[in-house]
This record gives structure tokens, C-alpha cells and sequence, in this order.
């Protein structure tokens, strides 16, 4: 395997080989062993000194199901902190098969022009790409079918140019969609300031992936594909996609509504699973994998009322953040929401969350659809309130002079309620990425008081690893220990190597090190105060219930490690 190095300070890309001990390590793992070993903590974010690493997993070129996921790694200006975000999509598949684990940009532009990365099978060109500067997202992948009709696209958007820190970084879906967006952190900034555009991966004439044992890695997906298939959970996803929860989770309040306060948005259950699921079926939009070999198909295909695709990927997040946070129920306008921040390529989250605040403070009018989209035109523009939005929460809630910042560690908080959901509370508290529910989500008992540091602890763990393998967290049985059997025998199966259980786990742990280590040299361990005082102090409907995990014990998770 390889690393494919890229400098755009001189225009020169190379390869090297993959440390052979880093076999099994991909995704947010070596993502996070590469920026601490080769970036300086103190590091401007958007500076040629910072790195952009993209990392496919391990397995993702087996095509077992959902071990595709591909992670961006960087500096978040965001969060002044080390970062990894991660999407779906068929492009970790596609490096593996042409060899690829990595990509690591570094440098930047002395002419501040844009660039395209080319990879195939031939090898690896930059060019320029001026041409495409101020194009969206969608508009840019039918441009890019010139370099392969099959290939996998990665680019940014209007946001990621204009380096706005809730920028992200879009992936192609397996229909040629740039639906599958590393959201979280500002990596699209990072990706904006590095020059590049666009990435194009096609791996037309390279051949499969070698296998150790053909015959084991058979029966490994034959069991494995059967756990899937008989766990209630994910069939419940696969038939409503992250939407299935939204009644349930609504009901407890974790659900955001109106700028994450107690009041209610009329109309939630028009965009619960079920409603969507009625919708698709009207219209025939669908459920479907983002990448070839997924047999979960947890994500919603929407269409309109005219029956034309609008977006794909339509998640629970987006429709938390954009939809009842924002006192909005029409899944019609959510939809249409979210196929904008895909176009522009931004953070559902960081946007959402940032439209509240504005809500809150009179700029908008709390679930009125006009009134939001008239803020995301400036946000189109790029008007000088719109560059607020398009920075993120924090910075739209220092521009208003609001103190009630829904955000840990400079990022917005996601669609869980750590108020409700303790274990996720302490995530967002203590995970080296911010608020962020991918870091660490357990509803085990979320309104206990005791026991949710060291639930927080295991599951951040757990992500570690899983985050480091490529595999999709939607696609895990309700017996999590099962997958560490599955990517055991499939590391085997693929490389002959023999893994521990315990061995898979310190790859989590690892990297947390990693990431950890890269904080303490960062602005993030100085810039940033305990978690929001609205958490502590203000009771959330219909349970009256305040995060109230003991502030010394959330402080010494990292303890345990």
C-alpha cells in the first residue's frame, strides 16, 4: 500500500510506502498519527504549514459491506484542534483497489489558483482548475465526468474557496451524488486553502484487491451478512434510514427545536422515518447504499413533489439542525435545505445551529420558511452577515453578541441532547473533537447521573477504532462485540494478519493518544471554557433534565487511558 504525498507549494506529488506496522491502521487513525508526527500543534489551520489527510480503511477495497468510509483529516479552524471527519461513498474503495490508503496535501499555492487532482490507473496529474472557481458542488461533478463516467469526485464548494470554518468536504455517492460530506470541523476550509478543488478518483483497469484467503473471506461475508440481515435495529434503518428515531427521540427532547430550547415544533412527525418513507414511496425516491456493497441502505433518496431527485443522504442531523431547531416541519423545504449546503458544500450542523442563534436574536423568524431561506441567499451571496453564517455558531453568536452559545470547544452541538443523553454530554465535553455525536453516542441509560463518564469513555474508544477501519457505525449489530470478531477475521482474510480483539481496541485507544497530544500543543487547550452554561442550568422539556455528570470526574476521563 501506499501514501500519496502532494505538495502544493511546488506542484509535485510522489508516493511512498505505507509503513508495513501501519497495515491495519487507516481512516481517523492514521489520519491522526500523520498530523501529529508531521504538522506543529501551534500551526495556523489555513497556513501551508497545516496538512490535509484523506484516508481510506484497511478492508474498503474487499467491497465487504460498509467498510468503505473514507476520513479528511486536519487542523479545524473551528476548534483549533486536531480534526477528522468522515463520509460515505465509493471513494475509499476506489484508492484501495488502486493502492492507495492515504493522501496527504500539504503546502500551499503561491499563485492562488485553484488545482485538480487526477489519480487512476496511469498515475497522478494536478492541473489547473481556474475554470472551475465559484462552481457548487453538483455542478462541478458533471464537469468532472470528462476525467471518467465512473469516478469518484471529492471537492468543495463555494464555502471551502472562501475558506468559511463550517465549510465541508463533499464525496460523490455511489450515483454520482456529491451527497456524502465530511462535515464536521472545517476541513473544507483546509481543502480551500490548500488550492484544491477537486480530487478524481478512477480506478478503471486496476485490478481487485489481493486477498490471503479467498475462501475464508467468502464465509466471513456470508456470516457476517447474515448478522446484518437479522438485527432489528438495522432493519429498522433499512427501512426509514437515521429518521427512524425522530418521534422517539423527540419524544425525550434530544431532538433539537428551536435553538435547542423546550419548545415544541408542530408538525415533527412530518419528517420522522415513517412520514419520509410514505413521501418516497409516492414520489419513488428510495432507500439505498451510499457505496457498492452495502446492504444496510440506510440512506433516503428524495425526491419532490414533481418526483425529480433533490437530495440524497437525507439524514437525521440535517433534518434536526435545519428542520425543528429552526421551528421547521415541512420536509419539502428541509430537503431543500439540505441540497443547498450540498451545493455550497457546508456543515448541516454548524449552519443549522448557527440559523438558530440568528432566530433567537431577531434575525429570522422562528419557523418561518421565507425568512430562512432570505438568510441563506446572504449565505449564497456571501454578504457580509452570510460570511458570519457560513463561520459557523460561535462565530454568528460573537457577531450578535449572544451569550447562550449552543457549542463545546468552538463547534456546534449536534442532534443529541447531552442533556438527555448524558454519555453524549461527556463527548461533547471531552472528545479532542469538539462537539461532535460521532466521537461517542450511547442512549444506555442517558439520564442517569452516575456511570456516564466511563460509558462515554468505552464508546470514544469503540469510534476510535471503527473511525480507523472505515466502517460505517449504521451498520453495526445491536451486539457491538460481533464486529470485532468480523474485522478480525477480515484483516486476516485480507493480509494474513492475526489480530487480537484487545490489539483492535488499542487502536482506538491509540489514536485518542494521537489526537489528545496534538491538543495539548494546540490552541484548543487554551481557548476553550467548560461546556455551555445554558447545559448546567436549564431544563430541558419534558423531563426537566440538566447535565449534571460531575464536572471533576468528565475531567479525568482520559484517565482511564
Amino acid at each position: 500500500m501506499k501514501i500519496l504525498r502532494v505538495d502544493m507549494s511546488t506542484l509535485e506529488t510522489r508516493f511512498e510506502d505505507l509503513p508495513e506496522e501501519l497495515t491495519a491502521l487507516g481512516g481517523r487513525g492514521l489520519s491522526a498519527r500523520i498530523l501529529s508526527k508531521e504538522v506543529p500543534p501551534s500551526t495556523n489551520p489555513l497556513g501551508p504549514e497545516a496538512k490535509l489527510v484523506i484516508a481510506g480503511g484497511p478492508l474498503a477495497g474487499t467491497m465487504a459491506p460498509s467498510c468503505g468510509r473514507i476520513s479528511v483529516g486536519g487542523k479545524s479552524p473551528l476548534t483549533m484542534g486536531i480534526k477528522e471527519a468522515n463520509a460515505g461513498g465509493p471513494t475509499a474503495q476506489k484508492l484501495d483497489k488502486l493502492g492507495i490508503r492515504a493522501i496527504v496535501v500539504g503546502g500551499a499555492p503561491k499563485d492562488d489558483k485553484l488545482y485538480l487532482l487526477v489519480i487512476n490507473n496511469d498515475g497522478v496529474t494536478l492541473q489547473d482548475a481556474d475554470a472551475c472557481k465559484g462552481m457548487k458542488t453538483y455542478a462541478l461533478v458533471e464537469a468532472m465526468k470528462q476525467h471518467g463516467d465512473s469516478a469518484a469526485v471529492i471537492c468543495i464548494g463555494p464555502a471551502g474557496e472562501r475558506k468559511w470554518k463550517a465549510a465541508s468536504v463533499a464525496f460523490t455517492d455511489k450515483d454520482g451524488h456529491p451527497s456524502r460530506h465530511a462535515g464536521r470541523g472545517g476541513m473544507g476550509a483546509v481543502m480551500g486553502a490548500k488550492g484544491l478543488k477537486a480530487i478524481v478518483v478512477d480506478d478503471k483497469g486496476a485490478p481487485a484487491v489481493s486477498m490471503a484467503d479467498k475462501d475464508a473471506y467468502r464465509e466471513i461475508l456470508g456470516n457476517w451478512t447474515q448478522v446484518i440481515k437479522e438485527d432489528k435495529q438495522l432493519q429498522g434503518f433499512s427501512m426509514y434510514g437515521t429518521p427512524a428515531g425522530i418521534v422517539a427521540l423527540r419524544g425525550l427532547g434530544s431532538m433539537p427545536s428551536k435553538n435547542y430550547s423546550s419548545e415544541e415544533t408542530p408538525g415533527f412527525e412530518n419528517v420522522g422515518g415513517e412520514a419520509l418513507a410514505k413521501l418516497g414511496e409516492e414520489r419513488g425516491g428510495r432507500m439505498d447504499g451510499c457505496m457498492p456493497g452495502c446492504i444496510v441502505k440506510c440512506s433516503i433518496i428524495f425526491h419532490g413533489a414533481d418526483g425529480k431527485h433533490v437530495t440524497s443522504a437525507f439524514e437525521y442531523e440535517t433534518i434536526a439542525l435545519l428542520g425543528t431547531n429552526l421551528g421547521i416541519a415541512d420536509p419539502d423545504e428541509v430537503a431543500k435545505m439540505d441540497r443547498f449546503c450540498d451545493e455550497m458544500g457546508l456543515d448541516t450542523i454548524d449552519l443549522g445551529s448557527a440559523l438558530g442563534v440568528a432566530a433567537s436574536a431577531g434575525k429570522m423568524e422562528m419557523g418561518n420558511v421565507a425568512s430562512a431561506w432570505a438568510l441563506l441567499d446572504e449565505v449564497e451571496k456571501g454578504t457580509e452577515f452570510g460570511t458570519v453564517l457560513g463561520n459557523g455558531v460561535v462565530a454568528t453568536s460573537k457577531a450578535l453578541g449572544v451569550t447562550r452559545v449552543p457549542a463545546f470547544k468552538g463547534q456546534a452541538i449536534p442532534a443529541h441532547d447531552g442533556r438527555v443523553c448524558k454519555p453524549c454530554g461527556v463527548t461533547y465535553a471531552t472528545s479532542p473533537m469538539g462537539a461532535d455525536h460521532t466521537a461517542g453516542l450511547s442512549y444506555d441509560d442517558p439520564m442517569a447521573k452516575e456511570g456516564q463518564v466511563e460509558k462515554s469513555f468505552q464508546i470514544q474508544v469503540v469510534m476510535g477504532m471503527v473511525d480507523s477501519l472505515g466502517y460505517c457505525l449504521l451498520a453495526a449489530p445491536s451486539d457491538h462485540t460481533a464486529a470485532l470478531g468480523f474485522f478480525k477475521d477480515l484483516l486476516k482474510a485480507r493480509y494474513g494478519l492475526d489480530v487480537t480483539e484487545g490489539e483492535l481496541m488499542e487502536i482506538g485507544k491509540q489514536t485518542l493518544r494521537d489526537e489528545i497530544k496534538f491538543n495539548e500543543g494546540a490552541e484548543f487547550s487554551t481557548i476553550h471554557g467548560p461546556e455551555p452554561e445554558f447545559y448546567r442550568n436549564e431544563a430541558l422539556a419534558p423531563t426537566g433534565s440538566v447535565f449534571d455528570v460531575d464536572p471533576e470526574e468528565v475531567a479525568s476521563i482520559w484517565e482511564r487511558l
